[in-house]
């Protein structure tokens, strides 16, 4: 069954990408971050291809920037006087090196795009939002401290030998486990897995490159054949035969993605605690999440305390988004 609410703000958040500056920001951004790594690197230069430049497969690296997921939540219970904050939206991204002969995967950097919105109406809208989202996405690629400390080091070890594919430094999440009280707490349990996805696999990022979902290969590869139509080559499907052939103006498209040295599997745990401050609850929102791969095990725990009138049985999945993202946050304050 198809998610109607996600699919129409994946309609919007297209729009808002088409746009012409943010396109040229966002260009701008990408090459000055390719081209600092390549500085890194003896004997490598980036440079933007153009339309008369010969296709040279074993110097052109292209660069995929995908939204994997839009998620949006409200504070459906906040009192009149917290009206201001309604809730947030949460934009995953990856942003994937492919090199051109070999089609090889050989850089990989997942994104997340935080933005608050102010209102909630039947007809919400990203279109408001669309200036803070773009800042946000352009700002990955220049601003030193959204990027991992030595991410443009990684990246130049792939300059230097474009045959290498991070066999040993690579890693996925492959299962997501929500504790049976979780389920029962948590009134969209898809949507919260989906975050609790973006949110492991960010953090993960600070330390070894973290591969997308299967699920998304696809899209990666129509992706990677539109791009590399777009230097005025053609390409065919369903071919035996990999490589150039005899015509240079066709190309065999064979999509190549590493497999994960350490596959990860994410647990998460949440829990509540109320002290009793007469009309008022305060309620200590706790989520545990165990990251467990290779032999270790990653235990992170937070939690967040909110202030509930009793009036209000029902609870604000807001609360326990919260507790979700201060726990993924920093995998340094994490027990191993």
């Amino acid at each position: 069954m198809r998610n109607k609410e996600k699919d129409r703000h994946k309609t919007e958040l297209e729009a808002i990408l088409k746009d012409k500056e943010f396109k040229k920001a966002l260009r701008k951004g990408v090459m000055g971050f390719l081209k600092r790594a390549a500085a890194k690197s003896e004997g490598v230069k980036i440079k933007r291809a153009g339309f008369s430049d010969k296709f040279d497969p074993e110097s052109i690296l292209v660069p995929l920037l995908f939204v994997d997921n839009v998620i949006s939540f409200v504070d459906e219970f906040g009192s009149p006087a917290e009206r201001l904050y309604k809730g947030r939206v949460y934009i995953g991204l990856n942003f994937l090196l492919f090199q051109a002969k070999s089609e090889s995967l050989v850089y990989s950097a997942p994104m997340l795009v935080s933005v608050p919105y102010l209102n909630k109406t039947k007809n919400f809208s990203l279109t408001p939002l669309s200036g803070q989202i773009r800042a946000s996405i352009v700002e990955f690629f220049t601003d030193h401290k959204r990027l991992k400390a030595d991410a443009r080091d990684e990246l130049s070890k792939c300059l230097e030998n474009m045959d290498y594919m991070f066999s040993t430094d690579t890693c996925a999440i492959t299962s997501i486990t929500l504790s049976k009280g979780t389920l029962k707490r948590i009134q969209n349990p898809a949507k919260y897995k989906s975050l609790a996805q973006m949110l492991a696999s960010q953090a993960l990022s600070q330390e070894m490159m973290v591969l997308p979902p299967k699920s998304r290969f696809n899209a990666f590869r129509r992706g990677l054949h539109a791009s590399v139509a777009m230097f005025g080559v053609s390409f065919q499907q369903g071919s035996e035969k990999s490589g150039f052939s005899e015509r240079d103006n066709v190309y065999q498209t064979s999509m190549r993605m590493p497999k994960p040295a350490t596959e990860f599997s994410l647990i998460v745990k949440t829990g509540t605690k109320d002290n009793d401050l007469g009309p008022f609850i305060e309620r200590n929102y706790t989520t545990a999440a165990f990251l467990q791969g290779n032999g270790e095990t990653i235990k992170c725990i937070k939690a967040v305390d909110a202030t509930i009138a009793k009036d209000h049985t029902s609870v604000s999945d807001v609360n326990f988004y919260n507790s979700l993202i201060n726990t993924l946050s920093d995998l340094d304050s994490c027990k191993r």
